[in-house]
Formats: structure tokens, C-alpha cells, sequence
């Protein structure tokens, strides 16, 4: 039997190491919210990847494998429950068609500015015949492209590295930047600055729907979209 004293002190004990684990807690939230040096570098990995499976290798399928692939083992060694539930989570029907309508509008704006930026199926073809991208493997690209890679980004840079902050940050830069190791086999360097901005501003807009709907789902329908009608456009223009 334990006396009053003994008992109290047990109590506080336990209070003392609860009030010590909320607060490690809110340390390591914190920590996951103030940038890539705290994330452990996490937003250069798509660069690595893109680098290596892309430029040195010439294989978009390389690339998705270490991208994708890093992502998976990420959030397993983490908390694969919580990024799970959170992907299915968010779908707010009150924005939820505008954000869709935003990602389509990408595809729509391409084919508007391919003539004015010198794409066309030309210059496409071959670009897309160095990267393995021809024959029945082409057509697959796109379907993976549009229906598996949203998902991964959006819990890799909206899940795992998301920021509750209204205003830009600077993994909204960071996912638009990684983009530009992509571009850049396509269009010229004039092009990459408004390339740049739109996809900061994407970034930064399905940041602000997984605050704002409180789950993952909407931005990953937006970003969806977003991919389709691009990789569609890409697909008319380069026949």
C-alpha cells in the first residue's frame, strides 16, 4: 500500500513525464514546419531524383522510383497511419470545384502558350524518344504521371512538410523549383520564370486547402487535374 505522499508523488511524476512528452510533441511539429534544414533536407530529395534519374539517366521512370520510392519510406518510418488518413480526408465541395477548375486550367493555359513558346510536336518528339518516352510507354507515362503522382507529392509536400502559414513559404518555392529540372529539357530559359511563379503559386494554393478543408483530399483532386490536363496537352502536342 503506498501512503498520501507516496502516491502524490507518483502523480506528479506521471504529470511531470506526460507534460514532458506533450511538450517533445510540440517540439517535433515544430520542427517539421520551419523549413528544410530543420526537415532534414526532405524538400531536395525530388531534386536529387531528378537529377539523377532524369539528367544522368535519362528515365522519367527512374525518377518517380526514387522520388516516390523516398516518399514511401519517409512516411512508413514515420507515421504511415496518420499521412494515410489524411489523403482521404478534406474534400469541401464549396471549393472544391474551383480548385479543380484551377488545376485544369494549367493544361488549357499550355496549349494556349505552346505556339508562343515554341512547342510543338517537332520539338517534342525527340526530347520525349532520348527519355525512353515512345511506343506503349509513353501513353503509360501519362497515366502514371496524372493518377499516382499527385497523391505522392501532395502528402510529401502538403502532409509531410506542410505549413499551417498564410503567406508563402519557403517549400512553396521548393516544389516549384524542383519542377524547373524538368522544364527546362523543354522549354527555353525565358519561360522558366513564369513556369516558376505559377507553380509557386500551386504550392502555395493547396497548402491553403489542406488548412483550410483540413485533410488532403481536395488539393490531391486540384492537383489531379492539374496533371491530367498537362500531361494531355502534352500528349495532343507532341503526336
Amino acid at each position: 500500500m503506498l501512503n498520501g505522499n507516496q502516491a502524490d508523488g507518483l502523480r506528479q511524476k506521471d504529470s511531470e513525464q506526460k507534460d514532458s512528452a506533450e511538450a517533445m510533441g510540440d517540439t517535433i511539429s515544430k520542427a517539421r514546419h520551419t523549413g528544410p534544414a530543420m526537415d532534414g533536407g526532405l524538400p531536395f530529395i525530388p531534386y536529387l531524383a531528378m537529377i539523377l534519374g532524369l539528367h544522368l539517366w535519362h528515365s522519367p521512370w527512374l525518377s518517380f522510383l526514387l522520388y516516390h520510392g523516398a516518399i514511401v519510406v519517409i512516411l512508413v518510418m514515420e507515421s504511415p497511419g496518420r499521412y494515410a488518413r489524411s489523403l482521404i480526408r478534406g474534400w469541401d465541395k464549396r471549393i472544391g470545384w474551383g480548385a479543380v477548375a484551377f488545376g485544369l486550367a494549367g493544361g488549357v493555359l499550355l496549349k494556349v502558350l505552346a505556339p508562343l513558346a515554341g512547342i510543338d510536336g517537332a520539338g517534342l518528339r525527340p526530347v520525349l524518344g532520348s527519355l525512353g518516352l515512345r511506343g506503349m510507354g509513353w501513353p503509360l507515362f501519362v497515366v502514371y504521371h496524372t493518377l499516382a503522382n499527385p497523391w505522392f507529392e501532395e502528402v510529401f509536400w502538403r502532409g509531410r512538410l506542410g505549413h499551417d502559414s498564410r503567406r508563402p513559404v519557403l517549400n512553396d518555392f521548393l516544389f516549384a523549383g524542383y519542377h524547373m529540372l524538368v522544364l527546362m529539357l523543354f522549354l527555353d530559359w525565358p519561360w522558366l520564370v513564369p513556369a516558376f511563379g505559377i507553380l509557386a503559386v500551386a504550392g502555395w494554393l493547396w497548402r491553403q486547402l489542406r488548412r483550410e478543408c483540413g485533410g488532403l483530399l481536395t488539393p490531391v483532386i486540384s492537383h489531379l487535374a492539374a496533371d491530367g490536363s498537362i500531361m494531355i496537352a502534352v500528349y495532343w502536342l507532341a503526336r
